[in-house]
């Protein structure tokens, strides 16, 4: 989503010894189901043409069951077997650390079914290392994992009916509807709703990105409010015009709202937390004289904008639009008169 700049890249791809990247090619040739181009090969090691060219000869004379296929626009594809690099490649103990405390965490959110593919994974990983190299590894994990903290980081979490999370995952894989019963915020008893899943968005609470069946109007239902969920026998044509990261792109969290020029300046003692912030795909940052951050992006949800903006409290200002700083302000003096209320 963020386009990296020519000199970072080229100050990035500096890093790596040739014996480096010949080794991350291979990996990427051997993880590829299709095969990678030439083009594709020097974008995924970030150099030139011709240095991937030399690096896929190396591989070649190295690794005598490299094959290649001409695709459907007659583009050479090249592909290494994952077997040829059997008692080669070793998974890093990092790498196993990193999935199984993002496993910790989701099962400390209440998501069991993507903790449990992520310990699958783990396991699977832990499976193909030598003997030796997985008893070596061991105490790295979990040292790793220990000084991971987010990994338990206690908080409060909605809580989502068994099934729903798996049953969703299937139906958004093989395009299948599903019929659910939905608890609406004043309804007596929930409704019932046949609807077309295609994502899910994390975060705080979990939403399902999905349209009602024959109704192509995209909507965000709260998982926590789905009571049971079925998985119809019945599938349903994508809409080719919908790209779920476009969606999301679209707003400061997940409520979907027309865009609007955001502009924020936080104080010259914040600048170094704030610039450590991604707070929209689409933000610029700037400093101003007085070692001020300013940061712009184009973005919808100015309600969940003002939540997360509250969480600063002085040391971020909303420069624009005036209609995000009155709201701010209102927050505020709401939640202000209600602890005062209680006095």
């Amino acid at each position: 989503m963020i386009a990296k700049n020519h000199a970072g890249c080229h100050h990035h791809s500096m890093r790596y010894q040739p014996s480096q990247r010949l080794f991350r090619l291979a990996l990427s040739l051997a993880a590829s189901r299709t095969g990678l181009t030439l083009d594709e090969m020097a974008a995924e090691l970030e150099v030139g043409r011709r240095t991937a060219e030399r690096l896929r000869d190396s591989l070649a004379a190295m690794f005598h069951q490299m094959t290649w296929w001409e695709d459907e626009e007659r583009v050479r594809r090249w592909r290494l077997p994952g077997s040829a690099l059997v008692g080669v490649v070793e998974p890093r103990p990092e790498a196993v650390a990193a999935i199984e405390t993002a496993a910790r965490e989701c099962a400390m959110r209440g998501e069991d079914d993507r903790a449990a593919l992520l310990r699958e994974a783990s396991t699977t990983l832990r499976a193909v290392m030598a003997p030796d190299a997985l008893r070596r590894a061991e105490p790295d994990v979990a040292a790793l994992m220990e000084a991971e903290g987010i990994a338990m980081r206690p908080g409060p979490r909605p809580i989502i009916a068994a099934g729903v999370l798996p049953t969703l995952r299937r139906a958004i894989l093989g395009m299948q509807l599903v019929v659910i019963r939905y608890e609406g915020p004043n309804a007596e008893e929930p409704a019932t709703r046949i609807l077309c899943p295609y994502g899910i968005l994390y975060g705080g609470r979990g939403w399902l990105v999905a349209h009602a069946d024959q109704r192509p109007d995209m909507r965000l239902w709260r998982l926590d409010r789905i009571v049971s969920i079925d998985l119809l026998d019945r599938g349903f044509a994508r809409r080719e015009d919908f790209d779920l990261s476009a969606y999301a792109a679209q707003s400061f969290g997940v409520f979907q709202e027309e865009p609007i020029d955001v502009v924020l300046r936080f104080e010259p003692e914040a600048t170094d937390e704030a610039a450590s912030w991604l707070f929209h795909p689409s933000q610029s940052t700037e400093r101003d004289a007085d070692g001020a951050l300013i940061v712009r992006f184009r973005a919808g949800g100015a309600l969940e904008m003002c939540w997360h903006l509250f969480s600063w409290g002085t040391a971020v200002t909303v420069v624009a639009p005036e209609k995000l700083r009155d709201e701010l302000g209102t927050l505020a003096r709401g939640v202000l008169a209600h602890h005062l209320s209680k006095r």
